[in-house]
């Protein structure tokens, strides 16, 4: 096999032909391709691009669009990426877990690395509609995704396989948290100075309890017990929707961040990051039983309705870490008002989060 491209620009229809299997290609020949960026991965880490290809003598079996992602040529992101071990953990989701998900995905086409690169051919599922974090969605959609992450928490539940992955796939005391603990650390002051004022003064105050305790705060929210399998990302942006389909559907993309933790973090990241706050607080105990009822269903008989909940409110020790990490990787000066708006709302929402949901009870002394 040739050498890998770094950017889809670079993808040629003989690279393709050669990494693709006759499958994929309806046993045609690729002819040509022309790839359109489409977005970028998690903080611009990432280059999406969707590939439309052309055949000799395609077949209806011949796929025509896909999507591929590889990493950013923007090498401060990238040292970022790869001290994060994103890339890593995707190829690795893709190679261990996604052969046997219960969940729908993207299929993987290729999973392709070598010491200077990392390529992901997938399935385009357009024309499936993508979540919207700032337009938020319905009841419905929101049950349908927390009903359908409990079908991956299930599937993994205190599964000891999972620390056979643990290359790619680190628990509450991997050392890649110490990694992140660098980031909140590193951002403690960015927060402080440009977005303190938006969030209580008891949550400007656990931020900083968290910073003396990282560790603590790990073990005694996200961390907890039980382990399993968690998405890491899980909002709507990372969501694709099938309108079309009885009953509806959906898919989860994005699989850069998944963790051994508290399924918990997934359910407290959706509901504090993609609603009102308002709204939020009205549903979350009917959204919580749904996502509790889909637990059982999936097998799992030893995890109560009232463990669920109250690690519901502990799993929201792990907001002030998405708020304090994300002052340091924002420059404000460049944000877009589509970009302005995604900040300011998480900050809120966020803070409003761990306040009502008094996260700050569960942090250690």
């Amino acid at each position: 096999m040739t050498s890998l491209p770094t950017t889809s620009a670079a993808i040629s229809a003989d690279w393709l032909n050669d990494v693709l299997g006759d499958e994929v290609r309806g046993n045609a020949r690729i002819t040509g391709v022309a790839a359109t960026v489409i977005g970028e991965g998690v903080g611009m880490l990432g280059e999406v691009a969707r590939l439309e290809l052309s055949y000799d003598q395609p077949t209806a079996q011949s796929v025509t669009s896909m999507i591929s992602k590889m990493p950013t040529s923007n090498e401060g992101f990238r040292f970022v990426a790869t001290m994060m071990g994103l890339y890593e953990k995707e190829e690795g989701f893709y190679r261990d877990i996604a052969p046997e998900i219960r969940v729908r995905i993207p299929t993987c086409y290729a999973n392709l690395r070598d010491e200077d690169a990392f390529v992901l051919l997938l399935e385009d599922l357009a024309p499936m509609r993508p979540g919207n974090q700032l337009a938020s969605c319905s009841l419905v959609e929101a049950r349908m995704a927390l009903t359908e992450v409990a079908k991956l928490h299930a599937r993994w539940w205190k599964s000891e396989r999972l620390a056979d992955y643990e290359a790619w796939l680190p628990g509450p005391t991997s050392p890649m948290m110490q990694v992140f603990k660098g980031g909140y650390l590193a951002g403690l002051e960015a927060f402080h100075a440009e977005w303190g004022h938006m969030v209580s003064a008891e949550c400007n105050e656990l931020i900083d309890r968290i910073a003396a305790n990282y560790e603590g705060m790990v073990l005694a929210g996200p961390g907890r017990e039980p382990h399993t399998l968690i998405h890491g990302d899980f909002r709507l942006d990372n969501m694709m929707f099938d309108d079309s389909s009885e009953p509806p559907a959906m898919a989860i993309l994005d699989w850069q961040l998944p963790f051994r933790s508290n399924p918990m973090w997934d359910v407290v990241y959706l509901l504090a990051g993609n609603f009102e706050p308002a709204w939020r607080v009205e549903h979350q105990d009917g959204l919580l039983a749904d996502y509790h009822q889909a637990l059982v269903a999936g097998g799992v008989s030893d995890y109560s309705f009232d463990q669920c909940a109250e690690d519901y409110r502990a799993a929201a020790l792990v907001l002030p870490g998405y708020l304090v990490t994300m002052a340091a990787d924002v420059d404000v000066e460049t944000l877009d008002d589509r970009g302005r708006a995604l900040v300011e709302m998480l900050i809120t929402r966020y803070g409003e989060a761990v306040d009502d949901l008094g996260a700050g009870e569960f942090m250690p002394s």
